[in-house]
């Protein structure tokens, strides 16, 4: 197998057709139903179909762990918040198709998916990498990998990492530490994204859009009480320390893992692995922002 890189980009040549494949689906009807006939489509094409656990049950199937996967390709079928679910958990190639809802990082409908099926088995695609961020819990001077209690290793993080207050009626206290310098933030909270992240809760909160071919982290204060702190973008190879210095935090990763953390819990910002996102056409980033978050 030969890889070439070019621009965040994996070009695979010669490789033989994908055999071994991982649906995973919103659960509703419309992601069950597309489930179910996504299999129909394969099942004479490769020599393997699996679900992921949540759509198996609901389809009276043995399921699989995302985490344990490594075949050729994971397809996943609903929207952003699907694809995001996933990407937490595998560094397997994943296609994410838009079955409904604003499905900006997704790589193609679900038409699209079917009409391009033979091309998709094929390996005819183009593997884009996307960063993501990950979050370790600092111990007595010592940098462990967070443990969630129901999810094992902290999930990585496609979109941002979330320090918010707990409780509304509360503010929260929080200063982060880049390169030796402390800054304290007083309000809502603080995010820290990646360029894919950018276009969500981030652009919500006031951050700038960044086009993902550049890999930098962006720091967002979430509603700053009386303090004069800005949006601020460092690069991928900053490590970022930051402490709960008062209030009840809730740390979210992505809208999905969550955990709440005591006061003077102190953790470990940093760029990790990145995603695999097969894409099946050429995409602009200025043209996707503009038609589907400013039309």
């Amino acid at each position: 197998m030969r890889l070439g890189r070019k621009n965040n980009k994996i070009n695979k040549v010669k490789q033989k057709n994908i055999q071994n494949v991982l649906i995973v689906a919103k659960q509703n009807k419309v992601g069950l139903k597309s489930a179910k006939k996504l299999e129909n489509l394969l099942k004479d094409k490769v020599t393997q179909i699996n679900f992921d656990r949540s759509t198996a049950l609901r389809l009276r199937k043995i399921g699989h762990s995302i985490r344990k996967f490594n075949g050729d390709l994971i397809i996943t079928l609903g929207g952003d918040g699907t694809f995001l679910w996933t990407a937490h958990k595998t560094d397997v190639p994943i296609l994410p198709v838009k079955l409904e809802g604003q499905g900006f990082l997704c790589s193609c409908s679900f038409k699209q998916l079917l009409d391009s099926i033979d091309r998709i088995l094929k390996k005819d695609y183009t593997i884009k990498e996307r960063m993501r961020l990950k979050c370790s819990k600092i111990v007595k001077g010592k940098i462990h990998k967070y443990i969630s209690m129901r999810r094992g290793d902290y999930p990585l993080a496609l979109n941002e990492i979330a320090f918010g207050r707990k409780r509304p009626s509360k503010i929260l206290n929080v200063e982060f530490k880049i390169d030796g310098v402390v800054f304290d933030m007083i309000g809502d909270g603080v995010m820290f994204s990646t360029p894919s992240g950018s276009t969500a809760y981030s652009s919500s909160a006031g951050g700038a859009m960044i086009d993902p071919s550049i890999e930098v982290i962006s720091i967002i204060p979430l509603y700053p009480f009386f303090s004069k702190i800005k949006p601020m973008v460092v690069p991928k190879d900053k490590k970022i320390e930051i402490s709960i210095a008062g209030g009840d935090c809730a740390l979210v990763i992505d809208g999905h893992g969550g955990e709440y953390v005591k006061k003077n819990s102190t953790f470990l910002i940093e760029a990790a692995t990145p995603v695999k996102i097969v894409t099946l056409f050429e995409q602009n980033f200025y043209e996707k922002v503009k038609k589907g978050l400013m039309a």
